[in-house]
């Protein structure tokens, strides 16, 4: 199966590989996880959380999905790869049981696995979610001039017009590639019709030379304006990331690293855990909020989320970022108790008072943990 075709499965499995380690690749680890299924996840890279930092997830945040996985009891195979598989020729074995399917595995780049390595899985089901590509090989899209990339993706400028003979084609969403969301999908979909029927040339930032000493460009001043592939890859301000896992992840703006990156001479961050508002220690203990921001001004440049709600608690921390608010803004806020939302303030606190942020995470933190184990001896 593919991240397609998995959704027509007509069975339960028990047991389930899956080769990837993106975003994909963890919510049907999880999905499936939660179904009952004996999890496999094979991924190429030696540490689990480098696919998603690349994609933009702050370190924090990625760690805590990747322990998450294994404390669900979700097996991870590192810096290995599918080497050949072993399909039986009956999809059943009688009493409604069905064939274990044997993967055969090698290292990342062919090879032996070193010695004591996992070298082989049986499962009744595979699950391949190494990336997606556009869906248009059955367009005949040459006859009309339309060019595509290495992938299939349709090339667009910066107003989504394609290269067609005629020079009035449009496109939008999964066919011109990257990043295969539905918000952005939408959002191109509603800047091509107005491209349409607009005679004014939009600026891309690709039209801007990063050699020359004059070429400035803040990010946050083309939030909105450019929504072709090339230019949302160039703007990690353009739209907010959400992963649909138990428990959610979501970030906007920048990670520290992406700040240091980007020439930020100062960064700095904060954390508030979810256990240290009263919604989170009632509800949901095991969470947290990052704030990344540019010292000594406190302007927050990135938000990241891990726990309950964060797919919808990332909206607000998109508009601190493109409002260009700081960290005594956020900190002279008042929220509405027993709400998620305290988890700003929280972390806005612990920016302006690290050591305490500090001593009072530790103390949240070991109560708990002594919860949990009380919980744990009572049943």
């Amino acid at each position: 199966f593919d991240s397609d075709s998995i959704n027509q499965i007509g069975y339960l499995p028990k047991s389930i590989a899956i080769t990837g380690s993106g975003i994909i690749a963890i919510e049907y680890a999880k999905i499936f996880n939660n179904l009952g299924a004996d999890v496999t996840l094979i991924i190429r890279d030696h540490l689990p959380r480098n696919a998603l930092m690349k994609i933009g997830l702050d370190r924090n945040v990625a760690a805590t999905l990747v322990a998450d996985l294994v404390q669900c009891g979700i097996k991870i195979i590192r810096g290995a790869q599918v080497k050949e598989f072993d399909v039986p020729k009956s999809d059943s074995v009688g009493g409604g049981l069905r064939s274990d399917v044997k993967i055969l595995l090698e290292k990342r780049g062919g090879g032996a696995l070193p010695k004591g390595s996992v070298t082989e899985i049986r499962c009744d089901t595979y699950l391949a979610a190494v990336g997606r590509k556009p869906n248009t090989g059955n367009l005949n899209l040459m006859s009309a001039g339309i060019k595509v990339d290495q992938y299939g993706g349709i090339l667009v400028d910066n107003r989504l017009a394609t290269t067609a003979t005629c020079g009035s084609v449009y496109a939008a969403g999964d066919v011109v590639g990257r990043p295969f969301l539905a918000s952005t999908g939408s959002a191109q979909g509603q800047a091509a019709v107005a491209s349409m029927f607009s005679s004014e040339k939009l600026t891309s930032l690709l039209e801007c030379d990063p050699n020359d000493a004059a070429c400035i460009v803040d990010p946050l001043e083309k939030v909105g304006e450019c929504f072709d592939p090339a230019s949302l890859a160039l703007n990690p301000f353009a739209f907010p990331i959400g992963i649909w896992s138990s428990p959610e992840a979501a970030y906007y703006g920048l990670s520290t690293q992406q700040a240091n990156e980007m020439g930020y001479n100062n960064v700095g961050e904060s954390i508030a855990l979810y256990a240290e508002c009263l919604r989170g220690r009632v509800f949901s203990p095991n969470g947290m909020l990052k704030l990344v921001f540019e010292k000594p001004a406190g302007k927050i440049v990135g938000v990241h989320i891990c726990g309950d709600d964060a797919c919808e608690l990332i909206h607000y921390g998109m508009e601190l970022v493109k409002g260009r608010r700081t960290i005594e803004d956020l900190n002279n806020s008042l929220f509405s108790a027993v709400t998620y939302h305290e988890l700003y303030r929280i972390a806005a606190r612990a920016a302006l008072d690290d050591e305490s942020a500090r001593k009072r995470r530790a103390a949240v933190s070991i109560a708990v943990a002594q919860r949990i184990r009380s919980n744990k001896n009572s049943k």
